[in-house]
């Protein structure tokens, strides 16, 4: 009650001294349950964010957010899990068309999407191929290691290890990319 009338609600709730602690949690659960409502909606029907909702199912923290402290590793996962890096993303603000964004560090000629960059671009081979002996020697991880497991399930996991040695990985597939962009770069001029 004392909280309603220090957040000034009490000009909202006419009857103030009618309102109880069973009614206000019913008001937040209700709360809750339209906003998460309201944000699947709207993941469901981005088309911005699709790499995103096929590794985010629920409305809540991340581990990964807790549990990475290098700030620069856990920022490069968060760009990634959200597209917001310069992988195919550049290209739309460039009004290139999608079919046309091609990978620029690799001669696959594949979209630099981010399943590409994970699983397939042949310059981060030796990255991913140390990512993946890491994760097959892990008896505690139970991803089954493919294509997909690695663009997707992957990004889902709550284990600790495994989410800290994935940053390291997306870290360093940036740091190699800007590298070889950069080198690409200054030969063509």
């Amino acid at each position: 009650m004392d909280i309603v009338k220090t957040l000034n609600c009490n000009r909202a709730i006419s009857h103030l001294d009618s309102l109880t602690t069973n009614l206000v949690e019913s008001c937040v659960k209700d709360t809750k349950e339209n906003y998460q409502r309201f944000w699947r909606h709207k993941l469901e029907n981005s088309s911005k964010l699709t790499f995103y909702t096929s590794i985010k199912e629920d409305y809540e923290l991340e581990t990964y957010l807790t549990t990475i402290t290098n700030s620069n590793q856990r920022k490069r996962l968060t760009q990634l899990r959200l597209s917001n890096h310069k992988l195919i993303k550049l290209g739309r603000y460039e009004n290139i068309p999608r079919e046309d964004r091609i990978c620029k560090v690799c001669q696959a000629g594949e979209i630099e999407t981010e399943h590409h960059f994970l699983t397939s671009c042949e310059v981060y081979s030796s990255l991913r191929e140390n990512f993946l002996n890491y994760l097959e020697s892990d008896p505690t991880n139970e991803t089954d290691l493919n294509e997909h497991s690695l663009s997707v399930e992957i990004m889902k996991s709550t284990d600790k290890e495994t989410v800290i040695k994935l940053s390291k990985f997306i870290s360093l597939y940036f740091e190699k990319r800007s590298k070889r962009l950069e080198a690409r770069n200054a030969d063509s001029q």
